[in-house]
Formats: structure tokens, sequence, C-alpha cells
């Protein structure tokens, strides 16, 4: 087979032309800045192009590739990259590259994906135009999110409606962000809808709008959420908490693609795309019979599942160096890097909070710290305040006892009724539906967890 190496660096291309030619492949070695290159790889008849990330430092493989493919080139192709962002992902997947190769590779890995390629016959279709980068806010590595980038892409180059499974905190927000940035649709608004947190006999009135004066209150017209997002993106964060109510009103407006505002008479039509997200598990619900099945199959023509960060623990020193270069910018602050033993203290800890919760952490310690390094000690985990805690009731106890007074049985019952908020938060970070299992309202909720430091 005739394949065309394309790669800055004349010692890859060597090594790869030595390893093809052993087994009887045809290489042909190119730096990717040669004039005319489309048409030489057309006149040495190449079959396949095996090409490199990074083509010089104003000019990528991902670059080229689109101009190939622009003059109607469309062979098989592996990119080889050291530079697996987001951003680099996503394109690949939307170029239709499912074959990437990470250096550094060894012989095996190089021929497993070449002979993937033998007698595959040229395809001669021009692929639909991309768009610009959205920017990189989901990080991870290549072997943690290689999957998720490709199903991104594909979304972004489609208009499928996808379902974003994952628990509170990994990230569906933003992974429903960038679809909408790598679409079509990127230079439109994103409407995001935390379906949670709407009461039940707002619903209607927040998605679709409503007309003035069509119930007690309604002084004005309202723009609800589907109308708002237009021609763009309606995100539905949290759409298994729904009833059964809504679901069948969510059902109708995604199989006719019209809405009326509640007081209205006139069809509104919805041109936008809709991207859900729940952490329930919705087929599971569906059996319980607290899910709609006609629904769930609306919503979830393309599905991609977000890891908890427990399963992605090999992420922690990506992920840490991230959220410390945030905090340097929000915070001020000038922290350069986290030691090994800060690092493993990390990686043992539950996560249930996920990034959201990790983030939270690195921005603590980095306020913490003493010098440009996070150390152990600057690390304050939830636990380990609970256990202060603990410890401050026991006392208080011991005090109480021996003198019985009415200050220490206040003391007491304040730090009781913290833990209790703590642990309650965590369960549900969600705070207008916390607020509603406590049987407070919204604000005095907020005032509480304020006072003890859980929020804000």
């Amino acid at each position: 087979m005739r394949i065309a190496i394309i790669d800055d660096q004349q010692e890859i291309r060597y090594s790869v032309s030595k390893i093809l030619k052993l087994h009887d492949h045809i290489p042909q070695q190119f730096n990717g800045l040669e004039d005319s290159l489309d048409e030489i790889i057309e006149e040495k008849g190449i079959e396949l192009l095996i090409v490199d990330i990074m083509l010089s430092e104003n000019f990528t493989g991902i670059e080229l590739i689109k101009q190939f493919k622009f003059k109607g080139i469309n062979l098989p192709i592996i990119l080889m990259t050291a530079y697996t962002t987001p951003s680099n992902m996503i394109e690949a997947s939307k170029l239709g590259i499912k074959d990437i190769l990470q250096k550094p590779f060894d012989q095996k890995e190089l021929l497993e994906l070449v002979n993937k390629h033998i007698r595959v016959p040229r395809k001669n279709k021009h692929e639909k135009p991309l768009v610009k980068k959205s920017e990189e806010e989901f990080i991870g590595s290549y072997e943690t999110m290689k999957e998720i980038y490709h199903k991104v892409g594909i979304a972004a180059n489609n208009d499928l409606s996808v379902l974003i499974y994952g628990e509170t905190g990994t990230g569906k927000e933003l992974i429903a962000n960038l679809i909408h940035k790598n679409s079509e649709r990127n230079d439109l608004s994103m409407v995001s809808v935390n379906c949670a947190s709407i009461p039940k006999d707002l619903f209607e009135s927040q998605l679709f709008g409503h007309e003035k004066g069509s119930f007690t209150g309604a002084d004005k017209q309202h723009i609800g959420f589907a109308e708002q997002a237009g021609e763009g993106t309606l995100f539905l964060d949290e759409i298994g908490e729904l009833n059964g109510e809504l679901q069948s009103k969510l059902l109708r407006f995604l199989e006719s693609k019209t809405f009326r505002r509640v007081g209205g008479s006139k069809d509104i039509k919805f041109t936008g795309r809709v991207v859900s997200a729940t952490n329930a598990n919705l087929k599971e619900n569906i059996e319980k019979g607290l899910f709609r099945e006609d629904l769930y199959f609306r919503i979830s023509m393309l599905t991609i599942v977000l890891p908890s960060l427990k399963k992605r623990i090999q992420d922690m020193p990506i992920l840490c160096h991230h959220f410390i270069s945030k905090a340097n910018k929000d915070l001020k602050t000038a922290i350069n890097s986290i030691s090994d033993e800060a690092l493993e203290k990390l990686k043992e800890q539950p996560w249930k909070g996920n990034i959201r919760e990790l983030r939270n952490m690195i921005y603590s310690a980095c306020l913490n710290a003493q010098s440009d390094e996070i150390e152990v000690e600057h690390i304050v985990l939830l636990q380990e305040e609970v256990t202060g805690i603990e410890n401050k009731i026991k006392k208080i106890c011991v005090e109480f006892f021996d003198n019985e007074g009415i200050e220490k049985a206040n003391e007491l019952n304040s730090l009781f009724y913290k833990i209790f908020l703590q642990k309650s938060y965590k369960l549900c970070p969600n705070i207008s539906k916390l607020a509603n299992a406590l049987n407070l309202s919204r604000n005095t909720l907020k005032k509480q967890l304020k006072e003890y430091g859980i929020y804000g």
C-alpha cells in the first residue's frame, strides 16, 4: 500500500518509513509544507495518510487535512499526536478521523492501524464545512476522554438529540457547551434550564413563556427558555427530575417542534436543537414507571457517559494543574505546583462531588498555601472538618453534663445542625431542591449555609 507520512520531524518520518518498508508498504515522506502537496498525493497514488498533528508553529495536521478534503481528497487518515487537547480530538472526530496514534508508539500499534486500511476503497465525498474551535474547558487524558471527544464531534456535526449521563459534578454542562461551540450553531444562543429547580406549576411558563394576564401575577409578557434559544441550543439539565405530567408536555414539544406561550393562541415553531443531561439512571426509572420510555428515546439519539472522578484518578495531576492555573487567574494567587504527597492524598479520597469538589478543594488549597507549592497540610478535606467538629462535640458533651449549662446546650445544638446541613448539602447541592426538602425558603437556607461557611 502506498502511504504518505507527513511530519515535520525527519527522524519520525524515517522511523515510520522503515517499519512500513519492512512490511511491504511503499512509504512517501513529506514535511507538510510542500507546494501543491494535494497534487503530489494524487500523482503518487497515495492510499493512506499518516499525519502529525503539529507540522509547524503556525500550521497543524488538522488544517492540512481540511485543505485536502476541500480539494476532494478523502483518503483514510491516521493522526499522530502528542497533543491530545479537547479541541484537537473534537476536530478530528468531525473530520471522520477515528484512528489516533499517540506518541510515543511502537511498531505493533502502528501496524495495527495501518492494516485496518488495506484494500479500503477511496471515497469521493465532500464533507460539511467546519466551524471554529471552542474554548477548552473539559480536561482529561487521551485514554479517558477519547471516546467522549469522538461523540462530541459526532454530535457537533449533526442535529441529533443528545443525552449526557454523569454524576453530580462530572461536567455535564461543559460537555453540552462543547457540543454547541463546535457546531454550526456556535454563534447562536445556548440556554441552560435546570429542570429540578423549576416548581411544577411554573414549568410551562418558564419553558414556553406566557402572555400578559394569563394568570395571577403575569403582569407582562414573558419569553420562555425555548424561545430564547431560538435556532441555538436548549440544554435541559437534570431532566430525570421531571414528573410524569411535565414529561408528557415536554414530549409533545419535542415531537411537534412547536409550543405555545401560556395563555397564548399561536403556535411557535422551535428551530433549535435539544441537549439533555441527568445523573439518574433513566432505564431503571423507566422500569419503575418513573420516566416515559417514549421520551427517553426522543432525547437519547446519541448518549454520552461521563466517568466519575474516582474512575479517572490517572487524570488527577492534569486536573490539579488546570485548577491551579484557573485559581491563579480567578483568585490572584501565585501557585506553581502541587507536591507528590498532596497528589497522593487527593487520589485516596472518595470524591462524591467529582470534578466540582476537586476544583473547590484546589481553590481552597491555593488560598491556604504559604509558598508557591501546594503541600499536604494545605489540603483541608470535609472528612477532616467533620472529625474536628466531632471532637468539639465530645468536649462540649463533657462540659454540658458537668455543668448542665443552657449555653452549652445551644452550642451543641448549633454544631449538630451544622453537620446536618453539611451532609445534606453534600448529598443535594441544589439549594432550591434542598430547601423544598427541608421545608425552608431558598433565601433562608442560603443564609444558613453561608453562616456556617458551607456555601459561598
